[in-house]
This record gives structure tokens, C-alpha cells and sequence, in this order.
């Protein structure tokens, strides 16, 4: 996870509907950490073969000053930072909504309602299938939507496919309480207009 489990719970809470529940919950695929992670080894190795090839020298105390200095700040610029985003981008599906949340100061927000997904479809690389992850695609009310490097691409889909199945099937069934109520409503009104009418006038009727 990216934050703690109380953070997150704050930040889901943060972006959710009353009612809304999260049905699958991730970050982009972990292979986004990889070059970060190789940075911080190629910096402190050109770190260290510096500081060796200046311990002989009388002012060797302030270039390994420079040095720790220079590497640090490439560490957390090129390190540091986007494993931070990484962590910190949260691709979630609910029973209502497709969202993206990223960013660390300056949080962006992408949220897609799951009923106006035309077609969910996915692509996959050599090296998506070799790692696990593969591009999102997303049509919605004409415009395709492309997220890349999502973990488990093929069950983001499944899950995606079958929150829109149940959210059919329960407007579906909304649609058929709300006609039977309506019918309901019409023969109680008619009842309750008949049970209004004068005694003598319902006998005269009935004959």
C-alpha cells in the first residue's frame, strides 16, 4: 500500500460516495521502480569510485562533502520522487466508479462512472506478459481513455466487466420494482375510489 492503512482509509473516504464500496484497490505495476531504483545504484556507485580516487588527497574531507551532497540531491530527484508517485497513484474500482489518484503536494483525480464504459479492453506487451501488467483501454461516451502499466491488467478487466453486468442487472431490477409499485399504486388507487362510492350507488351498480 502506499500510505498506512488509517491514510488510505482517510483518502478513500475522501473521494468515496456514501455507500460506495471499493471492489479492487492497486497501484501501477511495480516495474515503474525499477529505473528510480537503478539511479540510486549507479549514483552511489560513481559516488564511491570518487571519494576513492580523491582519500589521498589534503582536500579529500571537502569533495567527499561535495560528492555526498551532489548524490544525495540526484538520489532524491531521480529516486526518491518517483517512488513517491509511484506510490502514491491509487487506481481504484468501486461498485459505481473507475478512479485515478496520483501525485504527492498536488493530487489529480480522474473518475470515470462504470455506467457510461462502453468497452473495457486490454493490451499487453512481451514484457507486459513477462512482468504481470498491460495497458488499460477504456471507451466512455466516445473518447478512449489509455492507462499504462496496470498490475494485473486482465483482472482489472474481469472486475471492471462485471461491476457493469450487476450494475445493469440492478437497474434493471430498480426498473422492474419501480413498474410493479407504479401498478400496484394504480389498483389501490381504483380500490380505494370504489370503496369511496355510496352504498346505493354500488348496488345500483352491481345490478
Amino acid at each position: 500500500m502506499a500510505f498506512p492503512d488509517s491514510a488510505l482509509d482517510r483518502a478513500l473516504d475522501r473521494v468515496l460516495d456514501e455507500g460506495e464500496h471499493v471492489v479492487l484497490l492497486g497501484h501501477p505495476h511495480w516495474r515503474l521502480a525499477l529505473r528510480p531504483a537503478a539511479v540510486l545504484v549507479g549514483v552511489s556507485a560513481v559516488a564511491g569510485f570518487g571519494a576513492a580516487v580523491v582519500r589521498l588527497q589534503p582536500w579529500a574531507p571537502w569533495a567527499w562533502l561535495v560528492l555526498g551532497v551532489l548524490a544525495a540531491l540526484v538520489a532524491v530527484r531521480f529516486t526518491l520522487l518517483p517512488i513517491a508517485r509511484w506510490r502514491a497513484t491509487l487506481l481504484v474500482v468501486t461498485d459505481r466508479r473507475f478512479l485515478v489518484r496520483e501525485g504527492l503536494l498536488v493530487r489529480d483525480g480522474l473518475d470515470v462512472p462504470i455506467d457510461r464504459i462502453d468497452s473495457v479492453r486490454v493490451r499487453t506487451g512481451a514484457g507486459g506478459r513477462l512482468f504481470g501488467c498491460g495497458t488499460l483501454l477504456l471507451d466512455v461516451a466516445g473518447e478512449r481513455l489509455r492507462f499504462t502499466d496496470v498490475a494485473g491488467v486482465e483482472r482489472v478487466q474481469a472486475r471492471l466487466h462485471r461491476e457493469i453486468g450487476l450494475l445493469a442487472e440492478r437497474r434493471r431490477s430498480n426498473e422492474k420494482e419501480s413498474e410493479h409499485t407504479a401498478r400496484r399504486g394504480h389498483a389501490d388507487a381504483a380500490v380505494r375510489g370504489r370503496m369511496e362510492v355510496p352504498a346505493p350507488q354500488r348496488e345500483r351498480a352491481s345490478l
